[in-house]
């Protein structure tokens, strides 16, 4: 790892200043011009940048653009002997960390380098993952605790084994199962998604594996399952938790050998599918431990609250994909943080697009977002409450008849005109 890449077309310059920065423990190396410095910079090795603004055959401001185009993270300092206020001007608007004059002052550069290499640091060790998927999803993720799953679902994307996403509901189990499938040989595959919890029990074997004509009342054609028009990719079985018992036996037999038999069938049939399942709950009590032990790896994914350092790059990823520009407000990302989120990352996209959708102006307060809740009633108010709803009722079993209402009271007639006054009873 080299930590400044120098470009400068004067060869002497370069030796000097490489010369410079190793003496101060700082690793260097050098380019003369555009092409070797693009060729040195793609092998990703460099923490700063120190860029001649006069190249030969380029505008040292044009190959600014390019770095800061194609390396977003990587700070560039300008080094130059034809300054004026518009050229510094300019170089800050293109991105450029900072802007030293030549002959270069030994102790300004360095001055200049040190914050610059912290920054790179600090923009390494906080900057997030964001992970292309299908379906215009991405997988988006800073904390510690979340990377360690990414990469955990990357070595295990990597095999055929069957995956058992564990977590609680919201926390994005969906998108871990894309990410098995998108980055994994079956990836030109199809991605079949059922939800269990939405197919009743005594049509979930003829969902999943299929049926002939005249199996059962309602079957007109013979019709492929799920598990068929997964063939080649991965069948991701969601809130599998709510698979019926009577299926399970069909499923452990699919997950044994890939075979299946459509129901109303005697033909066994094999597919080529991976199984990818998902759940929110613990499934011991409800599965059968052969049945269980088939589901495969387990692949845990922790809730919001317990990866915080997610929120922020989530928050901004939810905000860029609503219809309007927004931002957030000063203060909203640390209110945000200390939320408990227990509808995890899908509660935190819904509170966004409702907060954005309501919102006057562009910026999004953590109130809008986070509303605070309502403050309790008092005991007078839920006394009022009590007596509102004791009178609507009486009301309702006489059909509208006052006297008999207030009789199924115990009040006067008059005491009940009072009454539909104060609490506005039509």
């Amino acid at each position: 790892m080299k930590d400044v890449l120098i470009i400068d077309d004067e060869e002497a310059i370069r030796h000097a200043l490489v010369d410079l920065l190793e003496r101060n423990g700082i690793s260097a190396e050098s380019a003369g011009d555009r092409p070797t410095a693009l060729q040195a910079l793609s092998s990703g090795e460099f923490e700063v940048v120190l860029l001649d603004l006069r190249l030969p055959g380029v505008e040292g401001l044009d190959l600014l653009k390019t770095i800061r185009r194609d390396y977003p993270q990587l700070p560039v300092i300008l080094i130059t002997a034809y300054a004026t206020v518009e050229t510094a001007v300019d170089a800050m608007k293109q991105g450029a960390s900072d802007f030293i004059t030549k002959p270069i002052d030994q102790a300004q550069l360095l001055r200049a380098l040190e914050p610059a290499l912290r920054q790179y640091e600090q923009e390494a060790e906080t900057s997030a993952l964001f992970i292309p998927l299908s379906k215009n999803l991405q997988l988006v993720c800073r904390d510690p605790r979340s990377v360690e799953v990414v990469n955990r679902a990357k070595k295990l994307a990597g095999s055929d084994l069957p995956v058992l996403i564990t977590g609680e509901t919201g926390v994005g189990k969906e998108v871990f199962a894309r990410l098995l499938h998108e980055y994994g040989s079956r990836r030109g595959g199809p991605f079949v998604k059922v939800n269990c919890a939405a197919i009743p029990k005594d049509l979930f074997e003829s969902d999943l594996f299929g049926h002939l004509k005249g199996a059962f009342s309602g079957a007109v054609v013979d019709k492929p399952g799920r598990v068929e028009l997964a063939e080649g990719g991965t069948l991701f079985l969601d809130e599998i938790g709510e698979l019926p018992f009577p299926a399970q036996a069909k499923l452990l037999q699919f997950l044994q050998d890939h075979t299946f038999e459509r129901v109303g069938d005697v033909r066994t049939r094999k597919a080529d599918v991976r199984v990818v399942s998902a759940t929110n709950r613990d499934l011991h009590d409800a599965f059968r431990e052969d049945l269980l032990n088939r589901l495969g790896v387990a692949l845990p994914v922790p809730a919001l609250r317990e990866r915080p350092e997610d929120i922020e790059p989530l928050a901004r990823y939810f905000l860029e994909r609503q219809p309007r520009p927004v931002t957030l407000a000063p203060g909203t990302l640390d209110a945000l943080r200390n939320h408990p989120w227990k509808g995890n990352v899908r509660e935190l996209a819904r509170r966004i697009a409702e907060a954005v959708a309501l919102a006057d102006g562009p910026l999004i307060t953590a109130q809008q977002i986070i509303p605070s809740p309502a403050a309790p009633r008092t005991i007078f108010e839920e006394r009022d409450q009590f007596e509102r709803r004791r009178i609507v009722e009486s009301l309702e079993k006489t059909k509208g008849n006052r006297t008999e209402a207030a009789k199924l009271l115990g009040i006067s007639r008059r005491g009940l005109q009072k009454k539909l006054r104060e609490f506005e009873i039509p």
